[in-house]
């Protein structure tokens, strides 16, 4: 069965769906950029033992192809994100004029 024969709640709930995965993708790269330097920065401040820990000087040591990957991965997961986003919403606004022509 595809989306289009679905009726509106089940329209409308498949939205809901695809809108939540767009928001956990989202939620998982914010996640990227603020828990794993946090991370990185407290195991230092934590272990008295090694080197003095900076995020500036990790950066600088990524190599260009790593920094091209890593760039690559956030726009695919960027651009998934806003595509199940959209779709959720349409899915949604298309399950409110089912249910409003019905009436």
């Amino acid at each position: 069965m595809k989306p289009s024969e679905y009726n509106s709640k089940a329209r409308e709930s498949l939205g809901k769906q695809f809108l939540d995965i767009g928001t956990s993708i989202f939620k998982g790269v914010i996640l990227l950029f603020t828990v794993v330097p946090i991370t990185l920065i407290l195991k230092s401040w934590l272990d008295k033992d090694s080197k003095p820990f900076s995020i500036m000087d990790l950066v600088s040591s990524i190599t260009f192809g790593t920094y091209v990957v890593l760039l690559i991965f956030v726009i695919i997961a960027m651009y998934i994100g806003a595509w199940f986003r959209d779709e959720g919403l349409k899915h949604i606004h298309e399950a409110g004029e089912i249910e409003k022509t019905a009436e």
